[in-house]
């Protein structure tokens, strides 16, 4: 995988101060393949850093801070995903896409001038970015073929397809990806990828309780995690 980091911390100005920096993007993480767990076909994974709506039983809470994670320049990191050529489009999950909306709407139109689509994850619902009558939160609606919104709710929980709680909605934003094919998908499809440090990365949105379950899995044959959480 291609660095793309700028900063590694909050970049700071000579007094001390974060300085503002709207054409840099605050990610989490990302992957440059992942296949349909978020997302129809091979896509490449961006999570970005910060939210401000501590949704009860978000599987990502270490998302949620603005101190953490790193500053990207999202043209560069639009640049280092298409290096891979096999990929069909981007999925931007979190954290909350829309708290970043000009960062993440540079690195989709990067992405969609390449001929990829787009799917972009929400805590809010598609109502109330339309009443935020902001600009960059336009511009970025513009730039998404599916939208799936609304806030993670536990009484709502469940398996199904690419979303955690029954109130979120896959709205179809244009025809990119047409409905019938995300229908085809698997409910709480993840994703496992263990590297050469022995390091668990589980991507996806699985069913209530999985993760428990799947960690009792590994106690018994003698592993354990050693990290709070290894969801992304």
């Amino acid at each position: 995988m291609l660095d793309v980091s700028y900063y590694n911390t909050n970049p700071q100005n000579s007094k001390g101060d974060e300085m503002s920096l709207p054409a840099l993007l605050r990610i989490h993480a990302w992957l440059p393949a992942v296949q349909h767990a978020l997302g129809p076909g091979l896509r490449a994974v961006v999570w970005v850093q910060g939210c401000s709506l501590h949704c009860p039983g978000c599987m990502v809470p270490e998302t949620w801070s603005t101190s953490s994670g790193r500053w990207v320049d999202p043209v560069a990191l639009a640049r280092a995903i298409l290096s891979r050529e096999d990929i069909e489009g981007i999925t931007v999950s979190g954290g909350e896409p829309t708290e970043q909306a000009a960062a993440v709407a540079t690195l989709l139109a990067e992405l969609k001038a390449a001929g990829k689509n787009t799917w972009v994850y929400t805590g809010y619902t598609l109502e109330e970015l339309l009443q935020r009558r902001d600009a960059d939160t336009d511009r970025l609606l513009s730039l998404i073929d599916v939208l799936v919104d609304g806030r993670y709710d536990l009484a709502q929980a469940g398996s199904y397809i690419l979303r955690g709680s029954a109130n979120q909605r896959i709205i179809h934003l244009t025809d990119a990806i047409p409905p019938e094919r995300v229908a085809q998908l698997t409910p709480g499809q993840i994703e496992v990828r263990l590297d050469a440090q022995g390091s668990l990365t589980l991507i996806g949105i699985p069913p209530p309780g999985f993760l428990s379950r799947f960690q009792q899995a590994l106690v018994r044959r003698g592993l354990n995690f050693t990290a709070d959480s290894p969801w992304r």
